[in-house]
């Protein structure tokens, strides 16, 4: 590893912990710089300003992202829309672990400040959940998706407390609970869609329907199941 290549590498990790510490518009390139033990002007020799900076952190989680939505699209010729979820969530996981301080930065206050490079990672989790969605899917099921995205995209800045592996082991577990036909192991029906609910999810289906607020069609589509099956629960 070079000098430079060295030096580029200490900003960016300098930077990260700061913009943690600090929030990213209260940290000055100049603590950056101190932390590293450069000059400011040394610094700007690396990285034109805190944005372009900011991109260097972010860019590298989307590509990965990105990889692992086209990994999971690709599933769906062999796998259907289970492999697809499935891949995407469990990879998408696996990449917010490896990017956790971040995604800590990103809850905290990247939102209210514009770039181009935020700009990709919403678009990149936006078609995301649209690909593990489906074309054909409803607005519920849609939903579900986009719940089970911020399931496993939430609790890991949120949770400092917690080990990467139990985070990773909890997190799929409750994206599971809300795209249960993507679980390893789920056992599928004709079309992919379970015959069968378990008494805990069959307990969430009349729950749900007695509340007056989901239809029939949104619980199936949320516990990844017929409209027959979940009537057939509901008579019970």
């Amino acid at each position: 590893m070079d000098q430079q290549t060295s030096t580029r590498e200490r900003i960016l990790h300098e930077a990260e912990r700061l913009f943690v510490e600090r929030g990213y518009h209260a940290t000055a390139l100049q603590e950056v710089a101190d932390r590293v033990g450069i000059t400011k002007a040394a610094l700007y020799y690396h990285f034109s300003s805190k944005v372009e900076l900011l991109g260097d952190l972010l860019d590298p989680m989307t590509a990965e992202l990105e990889q692992v939505l086209d990994d999971a699209a690709a599933q769906e010729s062999s796998g259907g829309i289970g492999a697809v979820r499935g891949t995407l969530i469990t990879g998408w996981l696996d990449v917010f672990l490896r990017y956790r301080n971040t995604l800590v930065t990103l809850l905290k206050e990247l939102p209210a400040t514009p770039s181009d490079s935020f700009n990709r990672l919403l678009r990149t989790m936006e078609h995301g959940i649209e690909v593990a969605a489906g074309a054909e899917a409803g607005v519920p099921e849609r939903i579900a998706v986009a719940q089970a995205v911020s399931a496993v995209t939430d609790p890991v800045a949120l949770m400092p407390q917690l080990s990467n592996d139990v985070l990773r082991d909890h997190l799929l577990a409750g994206a599971w609970r809300l795209l249960p036909e993507s679980a390893p192991g789920a056992r599928k029906g004709r079309g992919g869609r379970p015959r069968s609910l378990s008494e805990e999810d069959a307990d969430l289906a009349r729950t749900l329907y007695a509340s007056g607020e989901h239809s029939v069609d949104s619980i199936a589509a949320r516990l990844g199941v017929s409209r027959a099956t979940v009537y057939r629960h509901l008579k019970k």
